[in-house]
């Protein structure tokens, strides 16, 4: 008995804990991205920001109806050839440095833009 009441006390704990952190939507993630590529790229063009945030909301919708990641990383390299028509050559250089170096350590699967920058390689 103790171990069902401890059970269903783990249970009740952990639904509220995700209750509390409902997911983000993609207007909110691509709000989220484009200030960060902004800020990071120093953008301060209005224009900039709303060609950027159309970019990031169409992907980050595609994203979340992706099933695999695949997709996902098909995704995430349309995103960034569409970044790269938009961006100056050196604002994506910087763009795409940044994202090689935020990538975690502990991701060893091929990640967006490193897996990119390989298949750019190929090309």
């Amino acid at each position: 008995m103790r171990r069902i009441s401890l059970f269903i006390l783990v249970v009740a704990f952990t639904g509220t804990l995700f209750a509390h952190h409902p997911q983000r939507t993609p207007e909110d993630i691509a709000r989220k991205q484009t200030e960060m590529l902004m800020r990071e790229l120093n953008i301060t063009d209005d224009d900039m920001r709303e060609t950027l945030f159309i970019i990031h909301l169409k992907y980050a919708e595609l994203r979340k109806s992706s099933n695999t990641r695949a997709e996902i990383l098909e995704c995430m390299k349309l995103a960034i050839e569409e970044l790269k028509k938009v961006l100056t050559p050196e604002q994506f250089n910087l763009f795409m440095n940044r994202c090689i170096e935020d990538r975690h350590p502990r991701h060893h699967q091929p990640n967006s833009c490193i897996w990119i920058n390989q298949q750019n390689d190929k090309d």
